[in-house]
């Protein structure tokens, strides 16, 4: 059994070439991140999937006896005291034979299982879209904190003992006093005092010492480092902080001035203020594109060009209209499409199946609402390369 707050590209990925037998896909829903947390409410809800995916799994074929021993490791999380206390946004729980992962997202997602040959892993590409995450470093000389954030939601990471959390960690408590130096001057009075170096160059040193140390510290906690980190601090922080951190996607715009004791739901509003251009910007740019190739051919809405397209690898990108999706059965050996309205046994998921297959082959994926849709009253768009 693996537990992980966030989630990898890497791990996904891995995820997304799993097949197996009955492998099931559990999302329960649970208060944001920054309002109360109902834990009885989010184990009503877990308890409420686990007897969804009973009933699937009988039309499997499998015998109440087997179903038991294959869903003990989710059903042993509803006695968990510590495991929900620590619980937000979403919770997705990924069992098969072999292994039980779950995962803690920000993700916004209502309440879903889904037992196939594959995981069901679409809402959780949002993750890495325009409505993907972003780090938020609240960073002073004498206070460190960092969130992990999404357009939905934040939350502390919790850096006690990862991380140093003052200045005087780094330098010591007699860091006012080094620039400071006695000796007997010559032709002077013994023991007289003289000042030697700069106060506020000692200041720049220790300043940079300690945020090398910040950064060295969070190399622990970040998995990615293509996720933006926003930095809230004074104005000349920014350049020291820059110069002196190796995280790679450092975001050019910071939160300005002192935030020992702003709230995480204030950061969370200006940190979108930032950062909403960056998000948007990839996916504008392929909707203007889709828009420009329609009328040569090159775009789709209709599943059975989409689906071959995708796992051929001919798809440059696509978008799907959030909490949409439609079911079927792909033949890959002669290549036909079975479209249903419903949701039935042995079925799979069409929209996750186009979604996997373009990830897996470096095309973007976007899940977007309605009115983001490129084209109006459609629920899935596709930009072929060729």
């Amino acid at each position: 059994m693996e537990e992980n707050y966030l989630i990898s590209k890497n791990e996904f990925t891995k995820l997304a070439n799993i097949r197996d037998q009955h492998c099931v896909s559990i999302y329960v829903p649970i208060s944001r991140a920054g309002k109360k947390v109902d834990k009885k409410k989010s184990q009503i809800h877990l308890k409420n999937c686990l007897k969804e995916v009973k009933f699937k799994l009988k039309e499997y074929q499998l015998n109440d006896s087997q179903i038991e021993d294959y869903l003990e490791p989710a059903n042993n999380l509803l006695e968990d005291y510590h495991f929900w206390r620590n619980q937000s946004d979403c919770l997705v729980i990924l069992l098969n034979k072999h292994q039980m992962r779950f995962y803690t997202l920000p993700i916004d997602q209502t309440q879903f299982t889904y037992v196939a040959d594959h995981f069901y892993l679409l809402p959780i590409l949002s993750v890495f879209n325009y409505d993907g995450m972003f780090y938020l470093l609240s960073l002073s000389l004498n206070n460190v904190k960092l969130y992990k954030a999404t357009r939905y939601s934040i939350e502390e990471v919790i850096l006690e003992g990862i991380v140093p959390d003052k200045l005087k960690e780094i330098v010591g408590f007699d860091h006012q006093n080094k620039s400071l130096q006695f000796r007997t001057g010559q032709g002077g009075e013994a023991g007289a005092m003289h000042c030697q170096g700069s106060g506020k160059g000692e200041k720049a040193f220790e300043t940079e010492k300690f945020f090398r140390a910040v950064d060295q510290s969070l190399k622990s906690i970040f998995k990615e480092e293509n996720i933006p980190m926003v930095l809230a601090c004074v104005d000349h922080y920014y350049p020291i902080f820059k110069k002196n951190t190796s995280y790679s996607n450092l975001y050019e715009k910071h939160i300005s001035g002192n935030h020992e004791e702003t709230s995480p739901l204030s950061l969370h509003k200006m940190g979108l203020e930032l950062v909403d251009d960056y998000f948007q910007k990839k996916r504008n740019a392929s909707t203007q594109k889709l828009k420009e190739q329609s009328s040569v051919g090159k775009t789709s809405f209709d599943l059975n060009d989409i689906i071959p397209a995708a796992v051929d690898g001919r798809i440059e990108s696509l978008f799907i209209q959030k909490s949409k999706d439609r079911y079927g059965l792909y033949d890959k050996i002669n290549r036909s499409l079975i479209v249903d309205e419903g949701h039935k046994a042995k079925q799979a998921s069409l929209f996750n199946l186009a979604a996997l297959h373009i990830w897996l082959k470096d095309g973007d994926v976007f899940i977007v609402e309605k009115d983001k849709m490129p084209f109006e009253a459609t629920s899935i768009n596709a930009l072929f390369r060729y």
